[in-house]
């Protein structure tokens, strides 16, 4: 079954449903915060589910590629730290990017991270009554790159609402 939906979901499908599944979601979160449609949407867990399930398999797949679950009798399963190199220093990060499947599940990651961020600004902002026009551009930030929009809506969080708690 594995094998069917890897010939299936090809890498250019998944990294095209991701990109263009978050975008309307992102856009409910930027111009309609607290709708109904928004909050039953996004705020409820089947989109990280189903990002998350996307990464789970795709991570899958680079640690026992071609032939998974032959794969995954035969390894050595200390050679699952293999895949762990990027760690290790820069250049071996910029090794795993000529691996388009590891790009894959990276980009994936950050999608994940950022809706998750984006999500709990807003939804920040309306438990602190911070007009959800202040909060755009932070939010829109925040879907370009992350800790930057994070960055920004702190600050204004900050100046408008007066409270930064380093515990909620």
């Amino acid at each position: 079954m594995l094998e069917t939906i890897k010939d299936f979901f090809t890498l250019e499908m998944i990294y095209q449903f991701a990109n263009i599944g978050v975008i309307p979601l992102w856009l409910l979160i930027i111009f309609f915060p607290s709708s109904k449609i928004t909050q039953v949407l996004v705020n409820n867990l089947f989109i990280p589910f189903i990002l998350a399930l996307t990464y789970g398999y795709l991570a899958f797949e680079q640690i026992y590629p071609s032939g998974a679950f032959e794969n995954l009798i035969k390894k050595d399963p200390l050679d699952v730290l293999n895949n762990f190199r990027l760690y290790l220093g820069l250049d071996e990060l910029m090794s795993l990017m000529d691996n388009t499947l590891f790009v894959l599940i990276f980009w994936i990651h950050f999608l994940t991270l950022s809706l998750f961020l984006g999500v709990w600004i807003a939804n920040d902002a309306i438990r602190l009554n911070i007009h959800r026009y202040i909060v755009m551009f932070p939010l829109i930030l925040t879907y370009f790159s992350g800790p930057v929009g994070l960055f920004l809506y702190l600050f204004l969080r900050l100046l408008i609402a007066q409270k930064l708690k380093l515990h909620e």
